[in-house]
């Protein structure tokens, strides 16, 4: 088992009038290693929340998440920093690509800490830039791309560090129908030919169905859909 989130609680607090806005109310949910998983739900269900949680952006207020094993709560900062680098790739609906630097030079971002492999992480990007069909676009600069191009970008970045954990934020959300299913694509290629763990938050049902098994987001809990 990759993920193991047991009983979590999330309140968003208002500080000006003291109200809290409970999100996730005792969640449960676990994912194994190479699933492809799509959460569901209505805007402001907690689907960005649970990521951001299973990510190690935020924390709980309380409950237990561990992420092969480690309990994200019993680590210190400096450990939970190197495990959001190394172990966990993100995808956002923006992609987030900084506009004056090249698309190789953007996937490479994430590596930068590592001083001692550069050789190999550019070699390892450059492929990435071959898997995901945009080789020959990698001296260009996000503005001179379409959003597909630029999205598909933002995947190589989020695996330079070979992650085990594709954490997918409506990432299809400001693409056209064509770019959307050629992203999809794209990443039920990885997970087939990497073996990654892949969880998408989405209100595409069409995309939804392309994954192992789909959690609806209901007053703080995930159920399976059948």
């Amino acid at each position: 088992m990759l993920i193991k989130a047991t009983t979590i609680y999330k309140t968003y607090w208002n500080e000006e009038s003291s109200v809290g806005r409970e999100v996730l109310k005792g969640l449960d949910f676990e994912v194994d290693k190479g699933e492809m998983i799509a959460i569901m739900g209505p805007s402001g269900s907690g689907k960005t929340t649970l990521l951001n949680l299973l990510g190690t952006l935020d924390r709980p207020d309380s409950g237990k998440i561990t992420l092969d094993g480690k309990a994200l709560s019993a680590l210190k900062t400096e450990e939970i920093l190197n495990i959001r680098n190394k172990n966990i790739g993100f995808v956002f609906q923006f992609h987030h690509l900084l506009p004056q630097c090249s698309l190789l030079e953007n996937v490479l971002l994430p590596s930068l800490p590592d001083k001692k492999n550069k050789k190999e992480l550019r070699e390892k990007a450059e492929e990435l830039l071959k898997l995901i069909g945009i080789w020959e676009q990698r001296n260009n600069k996000p503005g001179e791309l379409s959003g597909g191009e630029c999205q598909r970008a933002a995947v190589a970045r989020a695996l330079i560090n070979s992650p085990d954990l594709l954490l997918a934020d409506e990432p299809t959300g400001q693409l056209d129908e064509k770019n959307a299913k050629l992203l999809m694509d794209l990443l039920s290629d990885i997970n087939k030919k990497l073996n990654i763990t892949i969880i998408i938050a989405t209100h595409s049902l069409e995309i939804a169905e392309r994954m192992d098994k789909i959690y609806m987001l209901r007053e703080g809990k995930l159920e399976i859909k059948n």
